[in-house]
């Protein structure tokens, strides 16, 4: 989880250790606690610059991908400013991270990569595979969850907004025929 980069956080980050005097410390325990304070900055600066770049590229991969795959419908609609990218929430470095874009009345477009490698017994061995996902969402017409549906081709992405979008939106309809997780009351 990307933590939040205060003043003191910012500070210490400049620091090394050496430029802890004892004197700071007071003692052996409270220098190498200075020490790990020092550390700790350092690490949680470094965590948060790189969920940042990762967010920037999940975003940026979304962009290129809707460009060169839904050329015809999502890359014609959507630039650069409509992606939001998100960081992978282990924040691992080679992690692959999300972006989102809002495309109107609710509707959210999904876009991830999964990457996977594989031993495909040739001299390289090691095959790395990656796969885009975009994924429709849309509030339900019930009124009280989303629908998601994934979408592989401009053709899927049409079908699944008039699929999702067609029927009026309602906050009284109960018992939902979709599987939208939303909880309905018997009434």
């Amino acid at each position: 989880m990307q933590q939040i980069l205060d003043d003191e956080t910012l500070e210490l980050a400049t620091r090394t250790y050496d430029t802890v005097l004892l004197s700071e410390g007071g003692s052996p325990l409270g220098h190498l606690r200075k020490q790990a304070d020092i550390h700790q900055a350092h690490t949680t600066v470094a965590a948060h610059y790189r969920a940042m770049e990762q967010a920037a590229q999940a975003a940026y991969v979304a962009v290129d991908h809707t460009v060169n795959e839904f050329p015809a419908t999502l890359g014609t609609l959507l630039w650069d400013e409509h992606w939001i990218g998100y960081p992978d929430p282990e924040a691992a470095e080679d992690a692959n991270g999300s972006a989102v874009a809002h495309l109107g009345d609710g509707v959210w477009i999904h876009h991830a990569v999964t990457t996977s490698s594989f031993d495909d017994g040739s001299s390289v061995r090691w095959q790395v595979s990656e796969r885009h996902t975009l994924t429709l969402i849309a509030p339900c017409s019930c009124g009280q969850g989303y629908r998601t549906r994934g979408v592989a081709t401009e053709d899927d992405l049409l079908e699944a907004v008039h699929e999702l979008t067609s029927e009026p939106r309602s906050i009284f309809k109960h018992h939902c025929p979709h599987n939208c997780g939303s909880v309905h009351a018997d009434s």
